[in-house]
């Protein structure tokens, strides 16, 4: 009997089934941006089965997740507070062309206000 030559990696590898329709997983990869660049990252295990939506996420991707939901309201916040501050100014700017379109329209000299910022 001649035995079969196993491919490097394949001695001890054990595959993972899925519970649900008895198939092998496979290994699932995302396209994520790495160092600049775009990456195939392993993200999980995904059933082959067209009628099986059976998926294994990996350890690591699924504590990545739970920190990440902390930044997106540091994030947000930030973003709101810039937000009111340029609306501000816009309704500041909005007023000023008001009392110039006022004037030009009434023939008086347009005021001039220099707004000096205290620090």
């Amino acid at each position: 009997m001649i035995d079969k030559k196993r491919k490097q990696g394949q001695k001890c590898a054990t595959p993972t089934i899925c519970p649900e329709c008895g198939e092998y997983l496979k290994r699932n990869y995302t396209l994520e941006l790495v160092e600049g660049k775009q990456q195939f990252v392993k993200s999980g295990w995904t059933c082959p089965s067209s009628t099986c939506e059976y998926i294994i996420k990996d350890p690591e991707e699924l504590e990545d997740e739970a920190e990440k939901g902390t930044e997106p309201e540091d994030k947000l916040k930030k973003l709101q507070a810039e937000f009111m501050k340029t609306h501000e100014q816009l309704n500041r700017l909005a007023e000023q062309i008001n009392e110039f379109e006022r004037a030009d329209q009434e023939g008086q000299k347009i005021p001039l206000r220099y707004e000096e910022k205290e620090e």
